[in-house]
């Protein structure tokens, strides 16, 4: 799958990696803050909030290990449980498949993906069906059912 992606998400130089991933997150989600984090082997932490077209708000924590940016980064639920959903890895929103990840992306591209994410999440409450189209394969009912909510 082929991303269109604003260029102002991207990490454009090979310096202070940090300082860059904070002037982005700042240039397009000012209410998300990102910490380094040396401890537990992490690189940096941001954490924030993004509200959806239905009003609600729902905390996010991008967490970047420290293989980051080699690595796609955990994005986790912040002080809330998401409904049982289809696009769950663990305790991880699936934003991405981690073979589409590359190291220029930042963790604020991450946030991005994780406001799509959250949008479907609430259609996907409403319809119990994952809106749009999908990377991976799912069971004949839910096909059968997404199909239906189609027509």
């Amino acid at each position: 799958m082929n991303f269109q992606v604003t260029r102002s998400l991207l990490v454009a130089s090979e310096g202070d990696r940090l300082a860059a991933e904070r002037a982005i997150l700042l240039q397009h989600f000012p209410q998300f803050t990102i910490v380094g984090n040396g401890k537990h082997g992490r690189f940096a932490v941001a954490t924030g909030t993004l509200r959806t077209f239905a009003g609600k708000s729902y905390g996010i924590k991008v967490v970047a290990e420290s293989s980051y940016p080699h690595v796609l980064p955990d994005v986790e639920p912040s002080g809330w449980v998401p409904t049982s959903n289809p696009h769950m890895i663990g305790k991880s929103l699936c934003v991405m498949r981690s073979n589409q990840w590359q190291s220029y992306m930042s963790l604020a591209f991450l946030v991005a993906k994780s406001a799509l994410w959250l949008n479907k999440y609430e259609v996907f409450l409403i319809r119990r069906i994952w809106p749009g189209p999908e990377q991976h394969r799912h069971g004949t009912v839910y096909n059968v059912r997404k199909w239906w909510h189609d027509l």
